[in-house]
């Protein structure tokens, strides 16, 4: 069994923010080498930590929307129910808990696919049933729309993210300094984010968990993000949610002391609802979705 120790930990949380800093930027972060730091990243995708780097961006671009569900199961039929809903054209991702639910990451167009997904995924698990909806927080305004070359491009950066500009370059019959341009266009006006998708139940010997904050109504949302963010140490990534108000934040668990320790100062914290954790025994993230999405042939809906 892959053992990772601290200083992978730390690179990860580092790449989950910037996953095309090269290693020499890394290093200077991290204490270590760039060789280093470079051995540390391809170490974690022989071993199938990191399944590899991705572009994820605003859905909405694309005229799609994002919503994760929670369904219940049972556990006995927990094979059949994951693959039947893992192989449906419009899920993203799949977080099976040990509590017999999993999280899923639907993607839709309108309202009634939404509900047509709700029903295909009720009819697998029958006779268990959705019972809770996220839809992820978003800027008001949504991002430019890519076109042409840079359209290309992010659909190459959705397959590998960390491909360096001379090799894009290479595979679009441009000037580096055209993909230089492009890539600025898409971080910049896109809100594209490069990160590392990471097969969280190979994280060993520290097990990975999500944590969903439900907050109260009425609360101030940015001064209670900036609260959660600061108990929360141990978190390598986060998201806020619109509906219910909240935030998802993927936390190493170094420490079960500390992770305990973190869970009640969330429960006690006058704005916080609720508060649910998730432990994934296994990960199931599909980047097809939103590479079928770029190419206009996801076979599921329209934009």
């Amino acid at each position: 069994m892959f053992v990772m120790d601290a200083k992978d930990l730390e690179l990860l949380t580092f790449l989950s923010a910037h996953g095309r800093w090269d290693a020499e930027a890394l290093s200077a972060q991290l204490g270590i080498s760039a060789g280093n730091v470079d051995r540390r990243i391809k170490l974690l995708v022989r071993e199938g930590v990191l399944l590899g780097f991705s572009a994820f961006f605003d859905r909405r671009m694309f005229g799609y929307d994002t919503t994760f569900l929670k369904l219940h199961f049972d556990q006995r039929h927990f094979e059949r129910v994951l693959n039947a809903i893992s192989r449906m054209p419009q899920v993203a991702s799949v977080y099976p808990n040990m509590d017999d639910f999993m999280i899923v990451e639907v993607v839709h167009w309108d309202g009634a696919s939404l509900k047509a997904a709700v029903r295909a995924m009720e009819r697998v698990a029958s006779p268990y049933t959705v019972t809770d909806h996220f839809i992820p927080l978003h800027p008001d305004v949504v991002p430019d729309r890519p076109e042409g070359e840079a359209l290309e491009l992010l659909s190459l950066l959705i397959r590998d993210g960390r491909s360096d500009i001379e090799t894009l370059s290479g595979k679009l019959g441009l000037p580096e300094e055209d993909v230089s341009h492009h890539l600025a266009y898409l971080f910049d006006r896109c809100g594209v984010r490069v990160k590392p998708v990471v097969q969280e139940d190979l994280i060993n010997p520290f097990p990975t968990f999500s944590i969903i904050l439900r907050m109260i109504r009425g609360c101030s949302f940015e001064s209670c993000y900036s609260e959660v963010r600061r108990i929360s140490k141990e978190s390598w990534d986060s998201f806020p949610l619109q509906r219910p108000m909240g935030i998802w934040l993927k936390c190493f668990g170094r420490d079960l002391y500390a992770m305990d320790t973190m869970l009640e100062r969330f429960r006690r914290m006058k704005d916080v609802e609720d508060v649910m954790v998730i432990l994934p025994y296994m990960v199931s993230v599909r980047r097809s979705v939103d590479l079928n999405m770029v190419s206009g042939s996801s076979g599921w809906g329209t934009s």
